[in-house]
């Protein structure tokens, strides 16, 4: 036996490996990126576990077998007390740290911090500050280094933290300024705030779809992310990602669908299929049992040049043979101007829209002119009217999002907007309609603070919330102080904010209109719309409702105009 040389008697051991383990009860949505980043990471182990929804045993005995030493989950809003139940089951069986991501946790780091539990919540895009915060688990004294993450919400002795930029006492931060002679670029103050994962750190990233365990239940689609980021500024959205706009390229966007696939065919992940293509006017195609592959930007066409090319990929494909693709977009991104400068459908997207037949999903929000510029939406009712038009000559069915009301909603208004919309979608016959009868009020969003700086929050109760500053000061995690919400109260929507014979109308037409998003039975839900509304504002108007009457009048006005304007379409 050769003699041991002095040089290895005295080496380091290496490094045991830092295991993580990354749990959902759905779709590994942001698991799969941050987990595929870090897997890249030398001495990272990382696996991502489908939690059955009612049984934890597998979870239970995963993390008794493996031992992690992280455990992490993401938070999207209700229902949270799933949440709490795991990480219960992560603190009786394990040593292991908890922490929290996803669109609650950008939103709210330190009040889900303090709420949850957790051990750290990171807000933003965590590619890069997890493997940060992984990197600075090996030093020694590495909680003391925990300021160095941006933007990451911890505890430290009795105090709570979010690391952000100092904020006055309206909330606002530099940010809120806008651009400053500050001698850090606004740019990079934003990523304090919500760090951004990089376009190279997205074009490097391949999701390692190795990592799935325990995905045995059958999702209705396959989903993925192409880009993040949108320049829009609509009144009602959170901004989660920035308006700097990122995204994959339309090789790498394929490589994923069929990494994932692959997975399918050997059972690591179960889609249902569906005869999604039955209302396009290709004969072969209608009776093709397919499933979803649902592609996730706040906007695929704003690249125009990545659409394309993804098209063709697309179209060589025998994944195509297999799925229908699904893809979001504002109307603005799929137009063009000619000579003129009028506005006109982009002819090759076009082309390869009638070809590929994806289910194109439109930002549309509103038929109702008055909406859509007090939403700020990027696109007129010209431009959304062009596009449908378009999107008719491609011979197949498409679906566009539809917002009824918001917090200044008066009757008459709704009233309109239902007439406006249900005579749009007679026009065209194969326009889904995905509908959502109230606003939520996302707590980065225009419609939020709106509300709050109009006084028109609910005032105060005990113990509705906990407020943590950021920056170098923190609070007590029993230094309650009284707010008006919770965070949990701008992540749904709130009827009784409302005008409330708005909040029943929007109700009442929502149940019909969740029809309006099968075409088999779109028309009959859309005829059912204004007499429910008539019938319901004449009860009232037999009591001692003033305006009542007033509305009646117009909605049977509206009524009389939308089968009018529906007789002289079948003629």
């Amino acid at each position: 036996m050769a003699a041991t040389s002095p040089k290895s008697a005295v080496m380091p051991p290496e490094p045991r490996a830092i295991r993580v383990l990354l749990a959902t009860s759905g779709w590994p949505s942001g698991l799969l990126d941050v987990g595929s980043w870090a897997a890249r990471q030398p001495c990272v182990e990382v696996v991502i576990l489908q939690i059955d929804g009612e049984e934890h045993g597998d979870f239970v005995e995963k993390l008794c077998r493996w031992r992690p030493h992280v455990v992490g989950f993401r938070v999207e809003g209700e229902p949270f007390e799933p949440i709490l139940a795991w990480i219960q089951i992560v603190r009786e069986v394990s040593d292991a740290e908890v922490v929290l991501g996803g669109p609650t946790a950008t939103s709210h780091p330190s009040d889900l911090l303090v709420w949850s539990g957790a051990d750290y919540v990171f807000a933003g895009e965590a590619e890069e500050t997890f493997v940060q915060f992984l990197e600075l688990a090996w030093r020694p004294n590495s909680r003391d280094l925990l300021p160095l993450i941006p933007g990451v919400a911890y505890r430290y002795g009795d105090f709570a933290f979010h690391n952000t930029l100092p904020s006055d006492g309206y909330g606002q931060s530099i940010l809120d300024a806008g651009p400053t002679d500050c001698a850090t670029s606004h740019s990079c103050l934003r990523n304090v705030v919500r760090p951004l994962a990089s376009k190279e750190v997205l074009a490097a990233n391949r999701l390692n779809w190795s990592m799935l365990e325990g995905f045995e239940r059958p999702f209705d689609s396959l989903y993925f992310t192409g880009g993040r980021g949108c320049p829009g500024t609509c009144s009602f959205c959170a901004r989660l990602h920035g308006a700097q706009v990122r995204i994959k390229s339309a090789r790498q966007l394929l490589e994923e669908i069929e990494q994932a696939d692959a997975c399918v065919a050997d059972g690591r992940l179960m889609v249902t299929r569906w005869p999604l293509l039955a209302h396009v006017d290709d004969n072969s195609l209608r009776s093709r049992q397919v499933s979803w592959a649902a592609v996730y930007d706040e906007d695929f066409f704003l690249n125009i040049p990545r659409a394309l090319e993804f098209f063709e990929l697309w179209s060589r494909s025998p994944l195509n043979e297999r799925y229908r693709i699904s893809l979001q977009t504002n109307p603005c991104s799929m137009l063009t101007r000619n000579g003129t400068g009028d506005h006109l459908a982009h002819p090759e997207l076009l082309d390869w829209i009638d070809w590929v037949k994806p289910m194109v999903q439109l930002g549309a929000e509103s038929f109702n002119p008055v909406l859509l510029n007090r939403w700020h939406k990027r696109h007129d009712l010209a431009q959304l009217n062009c596009v449908l038009d378009a999107l008719d000559s491609t011979h197949q069915d498409y679906t566009v999002f539809q917002l009824l009301t918001d917090f200044e909603t008066t009757p008459a208004e709704l009233i309109e907007t239902l007439r406006l919309l249900i005579q749009a979608a007679f026009a065209h016959p194969r326009m889904r309609i995905a509908s959502s009868p109230l606003t939520i009020p996302l707590y980065d969003s225009d419609t939020r603070k709106c509300l709050e700086f109009s006084g028109r929050l609910p005032p105060p109760k005990k113990g509705s919330g906990l407020f943590v500053s950021g920056g170098s000061t923190g609070l007590s995690q029993e230094q309650r102080v009284l707010t008006p919400c919770s965070f949990r109260d701008y992540e749904r929507p709130h009827p009784e904010w409302m005008d409330p014979l708005v909040a029943d109308l929007a109700d009442l037409a929502d149940e019909r209109l969740h029809w309006a998003l099968n075409l088999e039975t779109r028309d009959g839900a859309l005829s059912e719309v204004m007499p429910a509304v008539i019938e319901h504002l004449r009860r009232l108007s037999r009591g001692d409702c003033v305006q009542c009457s007033e509305l009646l009048a117009q909605a049977q006005a509206a009524g009389d105009e939308i089968a009018e304007a529906r007789f002289q379409l079948r003629g």
